[in-house]
């Protein structure tokens, strides 16, 4: 009997404890503070003028830590549109060409997603801050996340013009 009772006890700690991380479309979803690093790689002399960026961060939160790495290429001319899609504090818009991002679990585990048409990065006034609030589709999901493609998923990152600091958030909707 006492066998038994430790046995469950067991088992039970290793679903509470070892099997968090374990989620996959019907689980809790992913929601992760962002912080990393947005590097300018190209901006072309083409009409309009694009603006390609790389960005490199770490995530934390649900369902643990993972490598970030995202590709964001936008039209490098602004135009001021205080009633558009920007947060508040920002009515300055350029069009979102593209914008792909992945995360690398250690488990080895990856999600990725793809942002929708039609959305925009935004500048404030002063030209030194930057803000984008993106949605889209996840595209890729191995793993833990396998049957997540298709699931909606939310970024909003905010930046300092002249510094290479990004932060932000993600979440993914996986039920």
């Amino acid at each position: 009997m006492k066998t038994g009772i430790f046995i469950a006890l067991a088992a039970l700690a290793l679903v509470v404890f070892g099997v968090p991380d374990a989620q996959g479309k019907s689980g809790p979803g992913v929601d992760h503070q962002i912080f990393g690093n947005i590097l300018t790689i190209d901006v072309t002399d083409d009409t309009p003028s694009l603006t390609t960026s790389l960005v490199t961060a770490i995530a934390k939160g649900q369902p643990g830590k993972a490598d970030v790495s995202a590709v964001l290429v936008f039209e490098t001319e602004f135009v001021f549109n205080p009633e558009g899609d920007c947060p508040p504090g920002f009515p300055l818009e350029s069009n979102v060409i593209s914008f792909e991002w992945g995360e690398n679990y250690n488990d080895g585990s990856v999600l990725s997603g793809a942002a929708t048409e039609g959305q925009v990065f935004c500048l404030d006034l002063d030209f030194t801050r930057t803000a984008a609030d993106l949605t889209g589709t996840i595209v890729g999901a191995t793993g833990r996340f396998e049957g997540a493609v298709g699931s909606p998923w939310r970024v909003e990152a905010s930046g300092v013009v002249g510094s290479n600091a990004v932060n932000g958030t993600l979440a993914v909707d996986l039920n």
